[in-house]
Order: C-alpha cells, then sequence, then structure tokens
C-alpha cells in the first residue's frame, strides 16, 4: 500500500511538472550534457559511495563488528540498487541490513549502525543547509530555512536526550509514564546508542560532511554540463536541500527531485527546463551505480550458491 502511495505522489508532481516545462526543451538540455562533466559527476558519485561505507564501517567497529571496507562498499552498491527499483527511499537501508546480519548473525548491532548511519547524514545536511542560509541570505526561502532549523534543533534535541541516564529508571515504572516510555522503546534506544563515543561520532560527522561535499561536487559538474555558471554558495545552500527534500516519499524520488529542483534553482534565476535537465542528470547517476549494484549483487549471489553447493556435496 505504500508503495503504491509512493508511486502516485511521483505521478502527481511529475504531472505538475510537465505543467510548468515543455518536455522537448528539458530533452534539448539533457542532450547538451558534455559527457565529459557526466563522467565527473558519475566519478564522485562513486567516490560518494566509498566515503559512505567509510562512516558505516567507523559506525560497526565501535559496536565490535569488524568487516572489510570492501564487503560494505557492496552492500552499499546493493544498497543503491534496491533504492532504484523498490518504492521507498528506505528500501536500500533494509538490504544493508539484511545482508550484514547474515553474514554477521547479528541483526540488531547491524541494524542500529544503519539508523545512526542514516541519522549522521541527515543531521550534517541540515547543518550544512542552515549555515549556508544564514551567511548569504536571500537564497533560501524564509520558509524553507525556518523549517531546516527546526529540523535541526529537533535533530540535536533527540539525540542528546537519548544520551541521558534515566531512561531505564522511567521505564521501569508502573504507571503511566513508564508504559510510554516502554511503549517507544526508549530503554532499548538509549542502550542501542551507548557504544558511540564522541570520537566515533566527531568521524562519522566527518566522514557525512566530505559526502556532502561530494555531493555538491557532483551536482556542480552537472551543472557545468549543461553550461551554467553559478557561484558555489549558490550550491551549497541549494544541494543540501535537494537532497533533504528526497526524504519525502516517492518512487526513487522522482517529482520531488524535479519539483525542488525547479523551485530552489529558479529563486537564482536557472529556467525551469535547465532544472529539470539537471535533477535528471543526478537521477541517471544514481540509475547508473544502482545498475552496478545490480551485477554486484547478482554475482555475488551466484557466488553463494555455488559456495553452499560445494559445502552441500561435502556432506
Amino acid at each position: 500500500m505504500r508503495g503504491l502511495v509512493q508511486i502516485t505522489i511521483s505521478l502527481v508532481l511529475l504531472a505538475l511538472i510537465l505543467r510548468q516545462v515543455h518536455w522537448d526543451e528539458v530533452w534539448a538540455a539533457l542532450r547538451s550534457i558534455e559527457p565529459v562533466w557526466l563522467a565527473v559527476a558519475w566519478g564522485l558519485f562513486l567516490l560518494g559511495v566509498v566515503v559512505r561505507a567509510g562512516r558505516w564501517s567507523t559506525l560497526l567497529h565501535a559496536l565490535g563488528i569488524h568487516r572489510p571496507l570492501r564487503e560494505l562498499t557492496l552492500w552499499y552498491f546493493v544498497g543503491g540498487f534496491f533504492n532504484v527499483i523498490l518504492p521507498t527511499g528506505f528500501g536500500g537501508d533494509a538490504v544493508r541490513v539484511a545482508e550484514l546480519a547474515q553474514d554477521t548473525h547479528q541483526v540488531g548491532p547491524a541494524l542500529n549502525s544503519v539508523v545512526v548511519d542514516r541519522y549522521l547524514g541527515i543531521i550534517v545536511l541540515l547543518a550544512m543547509g542552515l549555515v549556508a542560509g544564514i551567511l548569504w541570505p536571500g537564497t533560501t526561502p524564509k520558509g524553507v530555512l525556518l523549517l531546516t532549523a527546526a529540523l535541526f534543533a529537533a535533530g540535536l534535541l533527540a539525540a542528546w536526550l537519548l544520551r541521558r541516564p534515566w531512561w531505564p529508571r522511567l521505564g521501569a515504572r508502573a504507571d503511566l509514564i513508564g508504559r510510554a516510555v516502554r511503549a517507544g522503546r526508549l530503554p532499548v534506544m538509549a542502550e542501542a546508542i551507548k557504544p558511540y563515543d564522541r570520537r566515533t561520532i566527531a568521524i562519522g560527522l566527518a566522514i557525512s560532511l566530505a559526502f556532502n561535499v561530494l555531493q555538491i561536487g557532483w551536482n556542480m559538474a552537472i551543472a557545468r554540463g549543461l553550461g551554467l555558471s553559478l557561484p558555489p554558495a549558490t550550491y551549497l545552500v541549494l544541494v543540501p536541500l535537494t537532497a533533504l527534500a528526497l526524504l519525502l516519499p516517492a518512487f526513487g524520488g522522482l517529482g520531488v527531485r524535479e519539483l525542488t529542483y525547479v523551485g530552489l534553482f529558479g529563486q537564482v534565476g536557472v529556467p525551469a527546463p535547465t532544472a529539470v535537465a539537471l535533477s535528471l542528470g543526478v537521477y541517471s547517476i544514481t540509475v547508473a551505480t544502482g545498475l552496478v549494484g545490480g551485477v554486484l549483487y547478482l554475482t555475488t549471489g551466484m557466488k553463494r550458491v555455488r559456495k553452499d553447493t560445494r559445502g552441500g556435496s561435502d556432506v
């Protein structure tokens, strides 16, 4: 049911966009992208996969799980494949949890690491969008900036609250407060994040910052391929906001991504067809990376089948 809702949202948003732009103009803009800049953008995107795998590895180390970076990068690629083909922005996270749990036989820590991994990426995105919006006022709509600030504050508050020592005591109470705390699984969540010390969180945040710089880089590369010459500060403000919009329910981000690019980049003078082409350029390297993940998943699955077959014949 949720998948159907997301597909419907994407179709509705795409219909709204197509009422604002002519497809032939978008197609002309897409054909004008210089291949070398598209290749640069994809290279940065692929590097970003490795960087995020490094962040995941840091979090897993804090939980006492040590897996090769090559393996974690593989599962990030595979997660990208499922993000492309499944009508949910979190399908890839579920696959990463499942595959890591299969290898380590530790479902809880696997889920824990993926949730914190996602949180660190989002909180840094919010911080970047907020700081850039304050430093370069007028680039970001006031309403969007206020929403970003509210989400950032809520994220920090949630993390601070979960680090408080009172949850086990509150959860042990027999009154309404105790039942509410247990229903929200707050003592369990607080216990789950205990292994992450300040050093681990600092490294995770630094890696998230590096990844988001790469994300800005591949947007700039595609924009350059389209002939756009915008100040770097513009991308610093707008790209984190476009990434945050992808958290909204839509099939592969389609519709949400395009509408966000048109709305934000249109404020700095980018024509709507060019903004849509920029968003589709980003989507194209996302899909290309997902296809790589699909091939890796198929290859890995075949290797596992052969390994299991050989193991079964020895019994």
